[in-house]
């Protein structure tokens, strides 16, 4: 195994992105509680007027018309599905509420992300011997500390509400259902936002610690950076052998292609091309090829196998090298030099005729 100590490298964006693909991204689930329990503590009063309002709606309800109605085997299911219908009214906002922040809170820290593979089954997981490790783990051991801080901290806050407002409270009893419950939906609201606002700073400093944590686990060795490397651009010796197959390719394509030439044009050291002409097969003479230094040396090897001539002409290899590309035709303005050179071809093949 690796030593985590020569772990020194920052994960690559590769590992990272492997990773995200995985499900495995820096969270925190104090920050996702601490957000549901800011928004709850918020639309706490307009939730528990919905609340009271609904409940005391099916109570007299069943208060007037629940007791009247027989109940038999007939009408079981309907009175069933009334009453499920009723709960589900009262609860559902509250659930929709607890999706919505859920997601949002999610979006914040990680940005959108659908996979399954958390949902993989992993039998390392049913490991007992990793699951005692994980129990008493120094993570496990922090969490627990965390846990404990935070309910001591809550239970203190929640002391110091009540304690403040003692006095109310022993004489709420004057008020009447409806003032009572007004009451203490205000007392709990105070005291649900000064515990968020100490749950969201806790929520944010655990993100932070997190996304540090995630960053430490997945460092890399130098090693590791290295076979990343030739994974994502190729072993240099497998890069370098196809590199060299492509650059043999072009060269037999090339070489092809002189043997259609009619003559080549040459810088005497520098230059070559290889140039094409047919009376009533081309409309103008056209570039097959062209080459520099090795390139230019090979097409000329290539013409002396084949028997085509080679013409010096440097202003002219120049010109054709820099403006014309292979398998084009040669512009006009060189149409005066180019039936130069032919010329002279043509009575070179005359001059082999004759003899």
């Amino acid at each position: 195994m690796q030593d985590k100590h020569s772990k020194t490298e920052d994960a690559t964006p590769k590992r990272l992105k492997d990773s995200r693909k995985k499900g495995q991204v820096p969270k925190s689930t104090e920050f996702n509680s601490a957000v549901s329990f800011m928004a709850f503590a918020l639309f706490l009063g307009t939730l528990g007027q919905y609340l009271f309002s609904k409940s005391f709606e099916m109570l007299k309800y069943t208060l007037q018309n629940g007791f009247a109605q027989e109940l038999s085997s007939r009408n079981a299911g309907t009175l069933l599905m009334q009453d499920v219908y009723s709960i589900a009214t009262i609860f559902l906002p509250f659930g929709l509420l607890a999706v919505a922040i859920g997601v949002i809170a999610n979006l914040v820290q990680i940005g959108f992300l659908f996979t399954f593979e958390p949902l993989k089954p992993d039998f390392k997981r049913l490991n007992p011997i990793e699951g005692f490790k994980n129990i008493f783990s120094s993570k496990s051991m922090f969490r627990l500390l965390k846990s404990i801080a935070k309910l001591a901290i809550v239970a203190f806050i929640t002391f110091q509400g009540l304690r403040s407002i003692f006095a109310q409270i022993i004489n709420s009893s004057q008020m009447g259902i409806e003032n009572i419950f007004t009451f203490f939906i205000g007392i709990v609201r105070t005291l649900s936002m000064n515990i968020a606002a100490l749950l969201i700073v806790v929520g944010v400093i655990d993100f932070i610690f997190q996304r540090r944590d995630f960053k430490k686990n997945l460092r890399m060795t130098k090693q590791e950076v290295k076979e990343e490397y030739k994974q994502m651009e190729g072993d240099p010796k497998i890069k370098a052998a196809r590199q060299q197959r492509q650059r043999q390719l072009a060269m037999n394509r090339t070489m092809k292609n002189v043997e259609e030439a009619t003559v080549i044009i040459a810088n005497p050291t520098h230059i070559a091309i290889a140039l094409r002409y047919q009376q009533g097969k081309d409309q103008a003479p056209i570039v097959m090829a062209k080459g520099l230094d090795y390139m230019a040396l090979k097409i000329k090897e290539k013409a002396k196998e084949k028997g085509i001539p080679v013409i010096e002409n440097k202003p002219l290899a120049r010109s054709m090298y820099h403006n014309v590309k292979e398998g084009s035709f040669v512009p006009v303005e060189l149409y005066q030099a180019i039936a130069e050179i032919l010329a002279i071809v043509y009575k070179m093949e005359k001059n082999k005729t004759k003899i």
